[in-house]
């Protein structure tokens, strides 16, 4: 099993189901004990109809269950949805620097023959000054002089 896979209950991803199932279980947690500190500070526990608080506070985690679930599926959800968008940014801008460089790359090798050309070029201009005044021309040429 991979990490992304996904476990059917809520549709979490594997790696994140002890954590969404402890999320789950504290909410639940928290309004049982709500639920049963305010029946017993109503006076019901103690008093004629135990059945009836319990069949209350049944009735109440039952809600709080669903509404549990709901909140953690939404939770783990938003956070999922949270990392797609990351990843989308992180491969648009890895794109944008991708296309930068090739696109700097070009640059380089165009301006790189123009230099190349223009050295040439003056190169070829003082031996042809040279030529033309009768003096010896000892440079080299720009390839084996740049070596």
């Amino acid at each position: 099993m991979q990490k992304d896979d996904r476990v059917s209950i809520l549709s979490v991803k594997r790696i994140w189901i002890d954590l969404a199932l402890t999320v789950f279980s504290l909410q639940v947690i928290v309004f049982a004990f709500l639920v049963i500190r305010h029946e017993v500070a109503k006076g019901n526990v103690l008093g004629n109809a135990p059945m009836d608080t319990v069949q209350v506070i049944v009735v109440q985690l039952a809600a709080a269950m669903a509404v549990a679930t709901g909140t953690t599926f939404m939770i783990f959800q938003g956070v999922d949805f949270i990392m797609f968008l990351t990843q989308l940014y992180k491969e648009r801008v890895q794109r944008k620097i991708k296309e930068a460089k090739a696109e700097g790359k070009a640059e380089g090798i165009v301006e790189g023959k123009a230099e190349e050309r223009e050295l040439w070029i003056d190169w070829n201009n003082r031996r042809l000054e040279a030529e033309a005044k009768g003096e010896p021309f000892n440079e080299d040429p720009p390839v084996q002089s740049s070596k």
